[in-house]
């Protein structure tokens, strides 16, 4: 069999020769032993040669010493012979080169001079004992070079005795096994890093073999399932932390694994259920890896306990969930827009109040929608706000809707920062307050007209009054004429309160509205029209009107001399959906008629208020002949009609 060598040496092939036959013959256990022999040999036979004085050596003697000579100077491993003091007294070249110094430097020092002092002791005692029972050993230290290095090497040491078989001299074998160590410094220290990194890490790190049985599990596997390293350590894994009724799909998949070099779950993260040692379940995240090399596969497993995510995961649908719920089901209109009040997201509500759907708001922004007249303080503030200099804010504006016409919203705008406290979008919540504002507007009007209308009824009474004393023959038919319409005048109060909440007659509307300024016996005021009902805004609307028309009728127009006549017509168009009834007043007979030179109260409210709260027209003419009023309206299809 060829020389298994433990040192590394370049000799002749002749001498590796020899060497191979010695380890071959079953003597010798390494190549170093047979060197370690040779020379010992060699120096055992020279130093009986000098003690008998036979300088005569056999060619066989002669043959071998230069064998050994060779293999001393060949040798690439180190090689040094020192007396029992520990002296240099013999050394080869790869030696001094171990030891970075000259051959007569070594030959000036002892072995004890150049060993690291951590490493001396342990030496002396080997050496020692080496020489006092001529015991051989082997040691790994470390020689100190003259600059300070340390290089180690592991010695094969071995005492030459003389002829009476006691220790002469030491032979040390030296191999340089610097790279060695550092390699094996840089595997205790990779090993004693991945100890740290496996303790250290905040997921469960457990490796197996391809028959399933843990050979690694880390700290945090310990925490999360519940078994100690020292009892997961050869358990197969399906048994310790997988459901049953997943163990069998394990099983397949490793076996698949193994005989196609395919794994369709390798490298990909999933989600699948654990069980802890009390056989709980809870949810983990996996990641396996291969491991390559050796002769069969094994597998690193990445789990991650996900209960607090899976539990988080949950309050955020639920939260999503109800969010969404009221954002899409509330009254009042939400929206989400960027820092240019771009539209982010919208709610159902913002598309009814405007008129636009939600793809064409998210194309726009709050300032297309936004009356030009309010948007100056609403773009103030926004953006004041978007630059964090407040936090929110609330104001009344207009939008306008898609067809055209104004909508009043209650707003509030608040906004959403990010964690470092930078705005990331704005809130805004709006109220349709549309109908507020025409109530609010409308209480103005009527208390307008409440104090406008005390001034007219009083001039209406006095009227009342002079007419019905001018042409009663007697006190007691004035008497009777002035209660009579005194009582009409009341009832027209009546039906301006009571059509505030029902619909009613236009002839009915009408025909109370006039009576309080019907003379006894007189015919004075016409009317003419088919049933009609309106609503009762509409029917208010009107009674104030005929009321504003006939005061200024008594008070200037066709009613203030005994000669004029007013005539009240109606009709209903129904042609078109809805249907628009047409109301004209007209005056003749009275005073001549001259425009005013400014329009009073009363021609505003029923020109302005009156066309507003009928949706439709209102015009009055001063003609000279009298004063015309018309007035044009929808009705809604279910309040009109026809007699």
């Amino acid at each position: 069999m060829p020389p298994r060598s433990t040192l590394n040496v370049s000799l002749t092939p002749e001498l590796l020769r020899l060497i191979g036959d010695d380890v071959a013959s079953g003597q010798y256990q390494s190549a170093s032993e047979v060197v370690r022999a040779a020379l010992r040999g060699f120096y055992g036979r020279g130093a009986r040669a000098d003690q008998t004085g036979n300088t005569d050596v056999a060619p066989t003697t002669t043959r071998s010493a230069q064998q050994v000579e060779a293999l001393f100077a060949q040798a690439a491993a180190g090689m040094a012979q020192v007396d029992l003091s520990g002296r240099f007294v013999r050394v080869n070249d790869q030696y001094c080169a171990i030891l970075g110094r000259r051959p007569d430097e070594l030959l000036q020092l002892r072995m004890q001079d150049c060993t690291h002092p951590n490493d001396l002791p342990h030496n002396m005692t080997l050496f020692r004992r080496a020489l006092e029972a001529g015991e051989a050993f082997e040691i790994e230290k470390r020689y100190l070079r003259p600059d300070g290095s340390a290089v180690w090497v592991r010695n094969a040491v071995s005492p030459i005795l003389d002829s009476s078989g006691k220790p002469d001299s030491i032979l040390a074998v030296s191999i340089d096994i610097t790279g060695y160590k550092s390699a094996q410094e840089e595997l205790r220290e990779s090993e004693a890093l991945k100890g740290s990194i496996l303790d250290a890490a905040l997921d469960c790190i457990v490796s197996i073999d391809h028959k399933s049985r843990v050979i690694e599990w880390n700290s945090a596997a310990e925490r999360t399932f519940g078994y100690p390293r020292e009892i997961a350590l050869g358990r197969d894994l399906a048994e310790l932390i997988i459901p049953p009724e997943y163990r069998e799909r394990h099983r397949q998949g490793m076996a698949h694994y193994l005989a196609t070099g395919e794994g369709p779950v390798l490298n990909q993260r999933i989600e699948l259920g654990a069980l802890r040692a009390d056989r709980s379940r809870f949810p983990v995240e996996l990641a396996i890896s291969p491991i390559s090399g050796g002769e069969k596969p094994r597998f690193t497993a990445y789990l991650r306990d996900i209960t607090l995510r899976k539990h988080a995961e949950a309050a955020q649908r639920e939260s999503e969930q109800r969010l969404r719920s009221t954002y899409e089901h509330a009254f009042t209109s939400i929206a989400e827009v960027d820092a240019s009040g771009r539209f982010l997201r919208v709610n159902e509500q913002l598309s009814i109040i405007t008129g636009y759907g939600r793809e064409e708001l998210l194309q726009m922004t709050f300032i297309d929608i936004t009356h030009p007249d309010d948007l100056g303080s609403d773009l103030d503030q926004f953006r004041r706000q978007m630059a964090g200099g407040i936090d929110a804010y609330t104001l009344e504006k207009r939008y306008v809707h898609k067809d055209g016409h104004s909508i009043w919203v209650e707003l509030s705008a608040s906004r959403v920062d990010d964690v470092n406290g930078k705005p990331l979008y704005g809130i805004r919540v709006a109220r349709d307050i549309t109908e507020r504002k025409r109530a609010e507007e409308h209480q103005r009007l009527l208390l307008n007209e409440l104090n406008h209308r005390v001034k007219n009824t009083l001039t209406t009474v006095q009227s009342i009054v002079f007419q019905t004393l001018r042409n009663a023959p007697t006190p007691e038919d004035a008497q009777a004429a002035l209660a009579s319409r005194l009582i009409a005048l009341s009832k027209a109060h009546d039906v301006l309160t009571r059509e505030s909440w029902e619909a009613a007659s236009l002839d009915q509307i009408v025909t109370e509205a006039m009576e309080p300024f019907r003379a006894h016996g007189e015919n004075r005021i016409q009317v003419a029209g088919p049933e009609v009902r309106l609503p009762p805004s509409m029917a208010l609307a009107v009674a104030m009107a005929l009321q504003e028309l006939a005061t200024n009728a008594v008070k200037y127009g066709a009613l203030s001399n005994e000669t004029g006549r007013v005539e009240i017509r109606w009709s209903l168009d129904e042609t078109d959906s809805p249907g628009h009834f047409h109301l004209r007043w007209e005056e003749s007979g009275g005073p001549p008629v001259r425009p005013p030179a400014r329009r009073g109260f009363g021609t505003r409210l029923i020109e302005r208020s009156l066309a507003g709260d009928l949706h439709g027209e209102a015009k009055i003419e001063f003609a000279t002949a009298g004063l015309v009023c018309t007035i044009t309206a929808s009705v809604p299809g279910p309040l009109a009609v026809v007699a």
